[in-house]
């Protein structure tokens, strides 16, 4: 029988699957999709795959279908190179720093309403979900009362990457897009009396629109895509670390004696449980991928979540090790590689740290009382729902 890559990419554990890929069939094609499409599962040839950004293409889409005219990480060089030249200053390590103890107080926020007594809830809703859409709220600029939707939007957006109603998608974008033409012609209308804009990342944009370096399609496309790619995986990250830790509570004892461990720690659930799985790349000539030729337009994922658990490349890959990721260690491919290595990476890690220490110091206990549910899009990897039972430090 044919190994289908789809029917699996939604397992709780799609490890087993992409295992069965690497050593299987490492240039994997679905044939069960219309159209078919190829993976390439192990470490070497997904980040040879990246490191050919000129063959290999992001401008025709990221997700399954086609969507053309996107911008930063669904575009190419030099548009892609233009729009990242604008924003790369408000995402480096030191602006996202800055932005910190900000972070930290929406994290407080929720966490208190949700978690200040013993109970029990549904995580992802309580928390995982709405904590980074709030953030990239705070970062853009959207103002407190305007927050609530953006993560039902984001939402929308992301379902269509793995063929849900595009419907959705477009009125999702409808309501941001509106959004983001008020917010900026507020900003215009500060800067054209030589008032000063807000410190925020809708104002780095507005200025670029209004010396010509990004059009204002940009503008609302650019806002779109960071808040649907800093919110969902981000969101993924949080509830899958959790999980992690109720399934292996000496996880948990070990980060509670050691919290040190925590930035490490980070960067091994990145790993072991990538929220992307993996992106479309497209060739606008025949090329070449894993010794095959390959004729123009053929779509590959390229499997990043695979290529995370590749035992060529990582020591016991199946296995959780919270200190994997010291000085000097080897990189996952968790954020891409090359020149579309996600630009929110320094955000993800400190939201991920801040709301991993958050769960290791403020549940006395913890545990799972129901089935999780697994996200859709089979190109991301998520809980939808996380039953939990807690309790607080006395």
């Amino acid at each position: 029988m044919t190994y289908s890559h789809l029917e699996r990419a939604n397992d709780v554990e799609p490890s087993v699957g992409h295992a069965h890929l690497r050593e299987e069939c490492p240039f994997h094609t679905e044939e069960s999709h219309d159209p078919p499409f190829h993976v390439v599962s192990k470490h070497s040839d997904v980040f040879e795959l990246l490191m050919r950004p000129s063959e290999w293409r992001n401008g025709f889409g990221v997700g399954i279908h086609p969507q053309p005219g996107g911008v930063l990480g669904t575009a190419d060089d030099p548009d892609h190179r233009r729009q990242r030249r604008v924003l790369q200053d408000a995402f480096r390590p030191a602006a996202i720093e800055r932005l910190e103890d900000e972070v930290r107080g929406v994290c407080e926020e929720l966490w208190s309403n949700a978690f200040g007594a013993d109970g029990e809830g549904d995580f992802v809703r309580l928390f995982a979900f709405p904590f980074p859409a709030i953030v990239i709220a705070v970062l853009l600029g959207v103002p407190p009362d305007r927050r609530d939707d953006f993560g039902r939007w984001s939402d929308d957006i992301v379902n269509t990457l793995g063929g849900a109603d595009p419907a959705l998608a477009e009125e999702a974008n409808r309501h941001i897009f509106a959004l983001v033409d008020e917010l900026v012609d507020v900003r215009k209308d500060l800067h054209e009396r030589g008032a000063a804009l807000p410190d925020d990342v809708l104002s780095v944009m507005t200025l670029a629109e209004i010396d010509g370096t990004l059009s204002h399609h940009e503008v609302r496309r650019l806002s779109q895509q960071l808040l649907v790619a800093g919110h969902e995986t981000t969101a993924s990250l949080i509830s899958l670390m959790l999980y992690r830790l109720i399934d292996q509570p000496e996880l948990m004892t070990a980060l509670r004696s050691d919290p040190a461990l925590i930035p490490s720690a980070v960067e091994e659930f990145l790993r072991y449980d990538a929220p992307v799985q993996g992106l479309f790349r497209v060739n606008p000539e025949p090329s070449e991928v894993c010794g095959r030729e390959l004729p123009a337009e053929s779509r590959v994922q390229a499997l990043f979540a695979s290529a995370n658990r590749d035992a060529e490349v990582y020591d016991e890959p199946d296995e959780i090790r919270l200190d994997r990721f010291g000085p000097g260690a080897r990189s996952h491919l968790a954020f891409g590689w090359g020149v579309h290595h996600c630009i929110g990476a320094a955000l993800a890690r400190t939201e991920g740290q801040i709301a991993l220490r958050w769960i290791v110091d403020r549940f006395a206990t913890v545990e799972r009382i129901g089935d999780v549910a697994i996200n859709q899009p089979f190109i991301l990897r998520g809980l939808t729902t996380l039953p939990i039972r807690w309790t607080v430090p006395r």
